[in-house]
């Protein structure tokens, strides 16, 4: 998509179709999330070209609406978790202990064990 060289004004319609016929293909959930993930990263999109694509996403059928905004919320949900594990990794480089940790970030004890098993195994 990068290299597509869409229109910047088009982008927005573009990401918007393109999550569309994502929705219609019915994919199991990894290939859904692989697939979208792609098409966010390579279709970023500034806040006035996040408004034109929620205008866009507001003409289709409610059904669409909804698969959408579920594949939109799914990335949220996914960045959110990203930046909860690199606090986490951080407090564990500067030595905090695993239970100040989870109290911080709001994660598992199991899940800042498992980020500390793979800085050791990085080290």
């Amino acid at each position: 998509m990068a290299k597509m060289n869409i229109p910047k004004q088009e982008r927005p319609f573009v990401k918007a179709e393109c999550l569309r016929l994502l929705a219609t293909l019915k994919l199991d959930p990894a290939r859904m999330q692989l697939i979208s993930g792609f098409v966010d990263t390579y279709l970023r999109l500034d806040d006035t070209e996040k408004q034109v694509f929620q205008a866009a996403i507001s003409t289709m059928g409610l059904d669409e609406q909804e698969e959408i905004m579920e594949i939109v919320t799914s990335w949220e949900q996914e960045g959110a978790q990203k930046a909860l594990e690199k606090v986490a990794i951080n407090l564990l480089h500067e030595g905090m202990a695993i239970e100040a940790i989870v109290r911080v970030t709001g994660l598992t004890q199991e899940q800042v064990q498992q980020l500390q098993t793979q800085l050791t195994q990085e080290n």
